[in-house]
């Protein structure tokens, strides 16, 4: 391996070309090439970014270390499975797979190889994540929004896919326990996928997570609220704020960084807060410069394939239920 690594780029569309884009910021890589289905695609991000414009994607194997997969759900399979068979580490865009089944192979094929497989849950490089490590036990009750405006990319996937597996990969990774049932409704509104989606979630520890998302909303929202014993943690990923309230003792002295909130003489009790705020940096830098310093320096890479296929696991339960709940707004 090379001190820097010859990097691609599967597929040019919006995400695509943003990925390109991005490697000019990542100090231990070079865009080698690139290549989409549509050659006009593939000449225009090759121009930008000034890097080969790859005539098919043994091309572009042939050229690079690592590539990011950044093509439709239902293909990802498809080159992640050409690309490992080359010899080729790769970052997958999430969902890492439209099946299960097919996450599980590409999994298999990236461990029997030996090669890093990484997948593009980006929320877990938002600097607000850090607030988790606030709670000293494992939440109670978590409710998230993730609401977004109108975009007519993604309306061939339900929004369960395309926007909630983001906070049920946040909740996996800090909820360490199996799930015990799932309920859910949607409604579709523009689409004939889900727009709209509930889900709620019990494991089996007793912590229960209510999720909503819609990919419909005249305002963003990306918020996610933790409630445990002692302790409610809020936490905004658009605007990388938080709050942190712990309720003590009255006689506890004041606790660095916390104000008083309210206290309460009859029950002993008083609730101190603190606001958080987290560095503004760019999230898809921080997310390929970590998947290639895992490649050279041959490091465990921050979401597995086996993470990913677990959150897709659990979409795909989510989806299942709320398409047999499923409301149509118009006929």
């Amino acid at each position: 391996m090379t001190e820097k690594i010859r990097y691609g780029v599967v597929g040019c569309g919006h995400l695509g070309r943003v990925h390109a884009e991005k490697l000019a910021n990542v100090p231990n890589a070079v865009l080698a090439g690139v290549f989409d289905i549509v050659p006009e695609k593939t000449t225009a991000t090759a121009e930008k970014n000034g890097c080969r414009a790859c005539s098919n994607i043994d091309e572009l194997l042939s050229l690079v270390d690592a590539v990011s997969i950044v093509v439709p759900t239902e293909v990802h399979h498809q080159e992640a499975m050409r690309a490992f068979n080359a010899g080729k580490h790769c970052l997958v865009e999430k969902p890492i797979a439209s099946t299960v089944a097919d996450a599980e192979e590409i999994c298999a094929i990236a461990k029997k190889k030996n090669l890093k497989l990484q997948v593009g849950h980006i929320e877990r490089f938002n600097p607000v994540s850090e607030g988790f490590k606030l709670l000293p036990e494992q939440p109670r009750f978590i409710e998230g929004h993730r609401l977004s405006q109108f975009s007519a990319r993604g309306l061939g996937v339900a929004v369960i896919l395309e926007l909630m597996i983001h906070d049920i990969d946040l909740i996996l990774a800090h909820v360490k326990a199996p799930v015990r049932e799932v309920r859910a409704s949607a409604v579709a509104v523009i689409s004939d996928m889900p727009d709209i989606a509930n889900a709620r979630i019990e494991f089996a520890n007793g912590t229960v997570a209510n999720l909503t998302a819609s990919r419909i909303s005249v305002q963003k929202m990306r918020k996610l609220r933790f409630f445990a014993r002692d302790n409610y943690l809020s936490l905004d990923l658009l605007n990388k704020t938080g709050e942190h309230f712990l309720l003590a003792p009255l006689k506890e002295t004041a606790r660095p960084g916390y104000l008083p909130a309210l206290q309460h003489e009859a029950t002993g009790r008083k609730i101190m807060f603190r606001q958080l705020s987290y560095p503004d940096f760019d999230m898809l830098t921080a997310e390929i410069s970590s998947f290639v310093d895992c490649v050279l320096n041959d490091a465990p890479v921050r979401i597995s394939g086996e993470d990913a296929t677990a959150a897709l696991s659990l979409a795909k339960r989510i989806e299942q239920t709320a398409m047999e709940n499923l409301n149509r707004i118009f006929s």
